[in-house]
């Protein structure tokens, strides 16, 4: 008798086109992207255009998934939803929402996009499109029975958990520092990079933010957080070359789901003379290390001291 395997309901995985990028930027109307079929439900994806500026292009591209009301609305209890918006390949996420419900019912999940940060992370490839995966997936949780012999007969005994570290790095590259001003118009802008995977499968993006209030930033996010999932300490990193050369000393942060991004403050970059190297080179050196479990002690009764009890009855 040990841990039973969790069981999941049929998972989708659905990547939609969004086609005519061009016209849905100037378009004041909701976007229908496509349904999306799950355990006898369907849901709708939509794109609403919000916020426009004086040249009629939108600011803010408002992507959600809703559940088809109707009168056999399920109960969504235990099911992870979640929003991406991928690269121009379609094949990296860039921008993500999810959301892990586990006793209230799920009915719709939102995402802000800015449009000129879409645009400058080239999340809309060259024939005018974009793509959005969307995918749902109810789960129960795993169930575990004690060993009851194993708890009578164990023997004292200390547990103890190895430390371990996982090592790697990202780049981020912008390709013209000009342009990339020119096109991030707010303060707080920024392009990201694609999502990357390091320490056990966990996910982590990159921002550069080149202006706000006078300064610049980088920032360090972990993306796709479920509930329950343990926190991560985070050795780290930045060197950046072209416009500036910087390399930051080393830095740790624990990321959690209400702290799940870090940011690091510059000197607001600007690119002095035009001879100079218009490119932006971030690079991240990441260290994930898992913290060290205390050893410790698990106090059990012996064979013998369980039973003799026991045995002197039997035999008053």
């Amino acid at each position: 008798m040990g841990g039973t395997a969790s069981r999941s309901a049929p998972m989708t995985c659905d990547d939609l086109p969004v086609l005519w990028y061009s016209k849905l930027v100037r378009s004041r109307r909701v976007l229908n992207v496509g349904k999306v079929f799950f355990d006898g439900l369907v849901c709708n994806v939509e794109i609403l255009p919000m916020c426009f500026d004086k040249d009629g292009l939108t600011n803010v591209l408002i992507v959600s998934v809703g559940v088809t009301l109707d009168r056999h609305l399920r109960s969504f209890a235990g099911t992870h939803v979640s929003l991406e918006i991928l690269d121009a390949t379609g094949q990296h996420t860039v921008f993500h929402k999810d959301s892990d419900q586990e006793e209230d019912r799920f009915y719709r999940l939102t995402m802000y996009v800015r449009r000129c940060e879409l645009e400058a992370s080239s999340c809309v490839c060259a024939s005018d499109t974009l793509t959005i995966r969307c995918t749902l997936e109810k789960k129960q949780q795993a169930t575990k029975r004690p060993h009851l012999l194993g708890i009578l007969f164990k023997p004292n005994a200390v547990q103890e958990l190895p430390q371990v570290a996982m090592d790697g790095s990202h780049t981020l590259t912008v390709g013209s520092f000009s342009e990339l001003c020119a096109a991030l118009r707010a303060e707080g802008d920024g392009i990201y990079s694609r999502h990357f995977a390091i320490g056990g499968g966990s996910r982590w993006y990159l921002k550069f933010c080149p202006k706000y209030h006078g300064r610049s930033f980088l920032c360090l996010g972990r993306g796709r957080m479920a509930k329950g999932e343990m926190p991560m300490t985070v050795e780290f990193s930045f060197d950046l070359k072209g416009v500036v050369n910087h390399q930051s000393q080393k830095m740790t942060h624990t990321f959690d789901r209400d702290n799940d991004d870090f940011f690091y403050d510059l000197e607001q970059i600007r690119r002095t003379s035009p001879m100079q190297d218009d490119r932006v080179v971030v690079r991240c050196c990441l260290t994930v290390v898992m913290p060290e479990e205390t050893p410790f002690a698990v106090p059990m009764r012996s064979s013998e001291s369980v039973l003799t009890p026991l045995l002197s009855a039997m035999h008053g």
